[in-house]
């Protein structure tokens, strides 16, 4: 470990019994590296790992994407060499660079553009296609985000935040939309059976992938943050504590990304077997037809909890919405001179062969 840096606030005032330390460390690793610790306590540690050489490299760091958000968030917590506070320091000079704040842009919107292609292959089974518009849309909101110059290192899983110092520093109305849209004034507490029963499946089934040489490091790493029953809880706790704060938007929001987290494992376990390298999060194919080939209740509960029944035409009603951000979030970053050169139309994918129809 070359250095690490805290991620504040140190205390989610939305979370208070459920909060966990959030580090950005930089040491030994080829790559982003996720882990997950326990404290004795119970406290729990949030390790973002990164190559200690992207520290030294101030531009570079400036324009990862989350990453970047990641550390403008966070305070230098240990500096064994006494190095990392310049770096630091070389960081925050250079992030406003206009072509780097573009570029750093760019990586946010683009998990965007592939989450709604994804929903092209994904028709046959509405519920994820919602899913998809929930990241979609969280794309949408960490590019406003920074162009506004706020940091928003967990947008993709708590948004809700984000959205509420975006909305005062915007004046843009986001989060009434985005709940109509995505369809997130469910009770979170109906979701708790379906995650775990998922959960259990999982556990039961797929707790050792054979991993083959070729996997990379990232998703082994992934797949050993998501599986353990002390993380499901720890999730549960949060959603439960969100919830009883009023915000149970939030907490719908936060369980359908952790019930799709969990619902990847077989996928992932499969394509191990099969002596493929693949992403973690991201799917290799359409993910309907994957779980009922060897997981079809899997499928079930990924579907209850990502709130089922869902129709097309709540779906397409939601990508018009996202449209929408998406149009309002290019004419604020054109006004701000933060337009990506090369933007890419926001649509679903068009497959040549037929969607899976679930029965």
């Amino acid at each position: 470990m070359h250095a690490a840096f805290l991620r504040g606030p140190e205390a989610d005032d939305r979370c208070q019994r459920s909060n966990d330390l959030d580090l950005v460390i930089f040491g030994d690793v080829a790559n982003f590296m996720p882990e997950r610790l326990f404290a004795p306590d119970g406290t729990a540690l949030d390790l973002a790992w990164y190559p200690a050489s992207w520290l030294s490299q101030p531009r570079h760091m400036a324009a990862a994407g989350l990453a970047a958000h990641r550390l403008m968030a966070a305070q230098l917590l240990w500096d064994p060499a006494g190095e990392a506070a310049a770096q630091r320091a070389a960081f925050d000079a250079c992030r406003l660079d206009r072509d780097l704040q573009t570029q750093r842009i760019e990586v946010l919107l683009d998990l965007g553009y592939l989450t709604v292609r994804e929903i092209g292959v994904t028709w046959d089974f509405p519920e994820l296609a919602l899913f998809w518009l929930q990241m979609a849309h969280a794309s949408c909101v960490a590019a406003l985000a920074d162009a506004c110059g706020l940091a928003c290192p967990n947008v993709f899983t708590r948004p809700f935040g984000h959205i509420q110092a975006l909305e005062r520093a915007s004046g843009l109305s986001i989060k009434a939309p985005l709940v109509r849209s995505l369809r997130l004034t469910g009770d979170p507490a109906a979701l708790i059976a379906p995650l775990r029963r998922l959960h259990r499946i999982v556990l039961d089934r797929y707790a050792t992938p054979a991993w083959p040489a070729a996997m990379r490091q990232v998703t082994r790493a992934e797949y050993a943050y998501t599986l353990p029953a002390a993380e499901l809880e720890w999730r549960i706790a949060a959603a439960q504590e969100m919830a009883s704060q009023g915000q149970t938007e939030a907490a719908v929001y936060y369980l359908r990304f952790w019930a799709y987290s969990l619902a990847r494992l077989p996928m992932v376990w499969h394509r191990a077997a099969e002596g493929q390298d693949i992403a973690f999060l991201r799917p290799e194919r359409p993910v309907l037809p994957d779980l009922m080939a060897h997981s079809p209740d899997v499928a079930t509960e990924l579907a209850s909890v990502l709130g089922a029944p869902v129709a097309l035409g709540d779906v397409q009603s939601a990508l018009d919405d996202l449209l929408q951000l998406r149009q309002t979030c290019a004419h604020l970053l054109q006004q701000l001179g933060l337009a990506p050169q090369q933007s890419r139309a926001w649509q679903p994918h068009q497959p040549a062969a037929p969607a899976f129809n679930r029965p």
